[in-house]
């Protein structure tokens, strides 16, 4: 039989227990050798990238202050996570693709997104090779201001990028694909409202297109009592003012 891609459609979550519960499957080794986490938020929550300056957001407009904030473990711009689809993969190195740089995985993901798109009647187009590399230290306060290299977008605006952070051994990669805004602030496309249903055929349809292209048997997984129990330990930290404002 071949390996499987433990997969999880999960309900909307807060932003801790959102971090904390792609961690757990980061570190669970009893989920390889890969993992794939469907996800949305509630509510609208802020997530910084791990380098960003909890002083920076003092610059932001009001409805963008007022929002719950969460500090991710990737680096990169902050992300407004509101009317999306949030993925979290993991894989470990037993796959060739956790073997390689970082663009590897980037572009595995986000082309799968392109198909899934464009099977649902949406061209998203991919940026350029000359465009930049997504930095984990560096950039716009925004990570959907600008595509960065390897990010799909829309009518030349930001649709859907991703951050990493590595462990020896184990890489997590999570991203965010952009499906309306609500907040004038809020950088980067949006698509047409898209209807609960699609979302889920949405969902399904990338989840069985990233099994395919990893080569593994996609299985749909429940949480357990152990996994549960790990994340409630994990969510703490990402729910303390300490870990939000540690930089």
């Amino acid at each position: 039989m071949p390996a499987e891609l433990a997969c999880y459609y999960d309900a909307a979550c807060d932003g801790p227990s959102n971090m904390a519960r792609d961690e757990c499957l980061l570190y669970d080794e009893g989920v390889a050798p890969a993992a794939l986490r469907l996800y949305a938020w509630e509510p609208a929550t802020l997530s910084l990238g791990y380098f960003q300056r909890i002083g920076d957001l003092s610059a932001q407009p009001a409805e963008i202050r007022a929002l719950p904030v969460v500090r991710r473990t990737t680096g990169g711009g902050a992300i407004l996570h509101d009317r999306e689809i949030t993925y979290a993969l993991i894989v470990d190195q037993s796959l060739p693709i956790g073997r390689v740089g970082p663009t590897g995985l980037y572009e595995l993901a986000h082309q799968c997104w392109a198909q899934t798109l464009r099977a649902h009647g949406v061209d998203s187009d991919t940026a350029p090779d000359d465009a930049p590399l997504p930095s984990p230290r560096g950039g716009p306060f925004f990570c959907f201001e600008k595509p960065g290299r390897t990010d799909l977008s829309l009518a030349g605006r930001k649709l859907l990028g991703s951050s990493q952070r590595r462990i020896p051994g184990r890489v997590l990669q999570h991203g965010s694909l952009m499906l309306g805004q609500r907040f004038s602030a809020h950088p980067g496309a949006q698509l047409s409202d898209v209807a609960d249903v699609d979302v889920d055929a949405w969902r399904r349809d990338f989840a069985a297109r990233i099994a395919d292209a990893l080569q593994l048997a996609l299985t749909p997984r429940v949480w357990t009592s152990r996994q549960l129990a790990d994340v409630d330990v994990r969510r703490a930290r990402y729910a303390s003012p300490e870990w939000t404002a540690k930089r």
